[in-house]
């Protein structure tokens, strides 16, 4: 018994142990089996080529359609399936609607045909969850919806309309200058939407096939404060003048000046209505010389002119014509100075000067530029006759006899100049011409007053000169020749007397007062005819025996010149020791008007000083019987 019992008890543990196994190897072949079943769900649909069951978009059902199909389908039923809808647009609080109809709209078939089959494409192991998730709940495939060209236009169109219906947008409040007033047109508010984001709502409440009114919300914005010293910094004006640009010769426009009190403009807009006009007063000031006045003033008058003739070398005439046509045309304006060594430069062989006598230490020598003080001496005559202020200059060693004592100016570069001031209120331009051997220059500007100038002259003191006789080896007997032309020597006072246009003498102020030195004449002779003239062996003179007795040189009375007569050229002197004296304070009379001599003896002959006659009257001493003529 005990044995068959524990027979069994053993065929019954085993038969136990193999019910067991049963449980584990079922649940894994079913795995197996779904495993399987997926796998081969997902192979079929990648291999199916049409789009998963349930697939929709726009409302149209697209599933199991092959690409093709879904091409097809949506080229002729998507657009259409918009074009006959249309969104409602309402302004909040208003009764006023508006439609929008689906014809704006342009649809992008070519996305949604991506999108639908692509769901069965993709991640091999997510095909068949997307299958079963297609069956259960479906797939809506989004439709991309953008504006047409012409259908945004139409949409654009209506919402400015709505917006104007509204009462437009905020309108700025903004001024102008009218006359003597700056107005200000105070703005309005105005209530306005966003254009931008209700074009995008709009385009979203067709995608979602909303059937409700698309509710525009509006703000009220009222106009910005007003910058009042912004205001002020654009409306305020300088004062200015028309005025010449030197460079372009144009009339620069002149400028009314403009203000305004900041505190009383911004008082007069507080509390002002929307949409009425302020009127704030303004400070007008008008300019003295305005555009149009300047272009009708501007060189209109000569202000003063001389004339001087030039003599001598052609190299000397040359650098007189070449020194003027430098200065010609140059313009001034008001309160600018004319410096005769800056216009002209270095008087250089580069820039066409000539070699031309000129004095260096009371020599007389050739230097390149020689004569070029007689363009200088003109221009200074002619700012004299013109009345205008004199900064700086210089009287020359010797008389020069081309203008009256008194109204020459040397010049040296770097060492001595001559400037003039346009102290005029207008522009002035000096012109230069140089014609038959006379030099005339004129300055042109704007008179503003009837006065004119005359220049007088008055000689206080006079030093004569003498003859020097020197042997020259070189003179065969029986001949002379001069070594150095004389000059008288004077003190000179210049003035300038201010007429008015009846002829009545406003003032007479002494200008000037010039120092010119003497210079004795130098006559070679030849040492065989040396004790004729009381020179001695000791001076080079060749005695011989029996000696002749000696004669006197002849004796001449130069011919008497007339005022238009060509003067005798005196050489261009270095600049003096001695510059003239600063103008001084008006005589109580103006000098004494004396007429000139015709003639008066001379005990050799010398070149005579002449004076040109440029219809001045000049107040010149008698002459003594050791001058040549004036």
């Amino acid at each position: 018994m005990e044995e068959k019992n524990t027979g069994k008890r053993l065929a019954k543990d085993g038969g136990e142990v193999r019910r067991g196994r049963k449980g584990p190897i079922v649940a894994g072949v079913l795995v197996a089996v779904l495993a399987a079943s997926y796998l081969g769900l997902c192979t079929w649909v990648g291999a199916s080529g049409t789009t998963l069951p349930g697939t929709t978009a726009g409302g149209m059902d697209l599933g199991g359609l092959t690409r093709t199909q879904v091409e097809s389908r949506l080229e002729e039923e998507l657009a259409q399936h918009y074009t006959g809808k249309e969104i409602t647009l309402q302004v909040e609080g208003a009764n006023q609607s508006y439609a929008v109809s689906g014809s704006v709209l342009s649809v992008d078939t070519g996305a949604v045909t991506d999108a639908a089959c692509g769901l069965s494409q993709g991640n091999f192991f997510s095909r068949g969850w997307r299958l079963i998730r297609s069956l259960v709940g479906g797939n809506d495939i989004e439709v991309p919806l953008s504006y047409t060209q012409e259908g945004e236009a139409q949409v654009d169109t209506l919402l400015e309309q709505i917006e104007s219906e509204l009462g437009g947008g905020v309108q700025e409040t903004t001024w102008e200058v009218q006359g003597d007033q700056l107005v200000f047109h105070m703005g309005t508010p105005g209530r306005a939407f966003d254009l931008t984001n209700t074009k995008e709502d709009i385009l979203s409440a067709f995608a979602e096939e909303s059937q409700e009114p698309l509710v525009l919300s509006t703000v009220t914005t009222d106009p910005s404060d007003v910058d009042m010293q912004a205001v002020h910094n654009q409306v305020y004006a300088q004062v200015q003048n028309a005025s010449l640009d030197k460079e372009t010769f144009e009339v620069t426009p002149s400028v009314t000046g403009l203000d305004f009190q900041v505190p009383d403009a911004e008082a007069a807009l507080e509390g002002a209505a929307w949409g009425s006009d302020v009127p704030v007063p303004l400070t007008v000031t008008e300019p003295t010389v305005s555009t149009e006045s300047l272009k009708s003033l501007l060189f209109r008058d000569v202000l003063g002119e001389a004339s001087s003739n030039v003599s001598g070398s052609s190299n000397r005439k040359s650098n007189v014509k070449l020194s003027a046509s430098v200065c010609d045309g140059i313009i001034l304006l008001p309160g600018e100075v004319f410096s005769y060594n800056n216009t002209t430069g270095s008087r250089t062989s580069d820039k066409g000067y000539l070699p031309a006598p000129s004095y260096v230490g009371g020599k007389s020598t050739d230097e390149v530029g020689g004569g070029i003080c007689q363009t200088s001496s003109t221009i200074y005559y002619a700012a004299l006759n013109a009345n205008l202020k004199i900064v700086e200059r210089h009287n020359h060693m010797f008389a020069v006899g081309y203008v009256p004592d008194g109204m020459d100016a040397t010049v040296w570069y770097g060492a001595s100049d001559f400037r003039f001031e346009n102290d005029t209120e207008y522009p002035i331009k000096i012109v230069t011409v140089y014609e038959n051997s006379r030099l005339t220059v004129q300055i042109y500007g704007t008179k503003t007053d009837d006065l004119y100038v005359k220049m007088t002259n008055k000689e206080l003191s006079s030093t004569s000169w003498s003859t020097e006789y020197k042997v020259d080896p070189s003179l065969p007997a029986g001949s002379t020749r001069t070594e150095q032309t004389p000059y008288r020597g004077r003190v000179v006072e210049a003035y300038r007397n201010v007429y008015d246009g009846s002829g009545n003498l406003v003032s007479s102020t002494l200008e000037t007062k010039s120092t010119y030195k003497m210079r004795n004449q130098i006559i070679l002779v030849s040492p065989y005819d040396a004790a004729k003239y009381g020179l001695t062996e000791a001076d080079g003179a060749i005695i011989t025996t029996p000696s002749p007795a000696p004669s006197a040189p002849a004796e001449t009375t130069p011919a008497t010149e007339s005022p238009s007569a060509s003067p005798v050229l005196p050489v261009e002197p270095q600049p003096s020791a001695t510059s003239s004296a600063a103008p001084s304070e008006a005589p109580s009379t103006a000098p004494a008007e004396t007429p000139v001599p015709s003639a008066a003896p001379s005990v050799t002959p010398a070149p005579s000083e002449t004076v040109p006659d440029i219809g001045i009257p000049l107040n010149t001493a008698p002459q003594t019987s050791e001058e040549a003529p004036a």
